[in-house]
């Protein structure tokens, strides 16, 4: 007999001249909890787990990461790796389709991979959406992975660069030799390719970021826009004036 998403505890008929009612007690079914082992990693947010002689495919509930395309893909699959390396032990807990994994040292693996910027959460389930977002929280404070400048596949790693040569161009002197100027021009020509492509937002480099922090960063980069087109044009013309 399958049993329904929850228990009715008690019910009361109550009989009158208006009609009747029912009285119910609902309580939530407890979370399917097993323990299982590690067979291998599929990617960044499915696992192959063996529960006695049967091998499951596991989706990491509320963890969205990034594709094989996208940024910090590998980082991503390696930190996966080495917290669920082949044969480790692990608490499955089932939440629909989808499961959070523990391992024995109690590491909420889920939670584990968004804290470290390399997965932002998704919500595909309840259970565990408040530990996937404090560990975003975690993330976004730290500057790690999807969050860091310092790496230049980010939202905010891409808006930096492109600042950065603006700066660089701007400072660049028109009299200096050929060679020079010509680095200068492709460097606001890079940052302008830069900015071509946040024209077109969207994917996890830009889940990554709160809409506020997106206001803040794209206004960074509107104010150097015309500094770039302005200094490669100047450049350009010097350097074709060159001998």
């Amino acid at each position: 007999m399958v049993l329904p998403d929850v228990f009715l505890m008690a019910a009361a008929v109550l009989a009158g001249a208006a009609g009747s009612a029912y009285v119910v007690t609902v309580v939530d079914r407890p979370p399917p909890v097993v323990v299982s082992h590690v067979v291998r990693v599929v990617d960044v947010e499915t696992v192959e787990v063996r529960e006695g002689d049967r091998v499951s495919v596991v989706k990491l509930v509320n963890v969205a990461a990034p594709a094989a395309d996208e940024c910090l893909h590998a980082e991503a699959r390696k930190l996966l790796g080495q917290l669920l390396p082949d044969g480790a032990q692990v608490t499955v807990t089932r939440e629909g389709p989808f499961a959070a994994l523990s391992t024995q040292d109690g590491t909420l693996v889920n939670a584990a991979l968004i804290a470290e910027g390399l997965a932002v959460p998704t919500v595909n389930g309840i259970r565990f959406l408040a530990e996937a977002k404090e560990a975003n929280n975690v993330a976004a404070q730290g500057l790690k992975g999807l969050h860091s400048p310092d790496v230049p596949c980010t939202l905010p790693g891409q808006v930096k660069a492109i600042t950065e040569a603006a700066a660089v161009v701007e400072a660049q002197p028109l009299k200096a030799g050929k060679a020079e100027l010509t680095v200068a021009a492709d460097t606001a020509k890079t940052a302008i390719g830069l900015v071509d492509q946040l024209a077109k937002p969207g994917g996890l480099t830009w889940d990554a970021v709160a809409p506020v922090e997106q206001t803040v960063l794209l206004a960074k980069v509107t104010k150097v826009v015309p500094t770039l087109y302005r200094k490669e044009a100047e450049l350009r013309s010097v350097v074709k004036g060159l001998k």
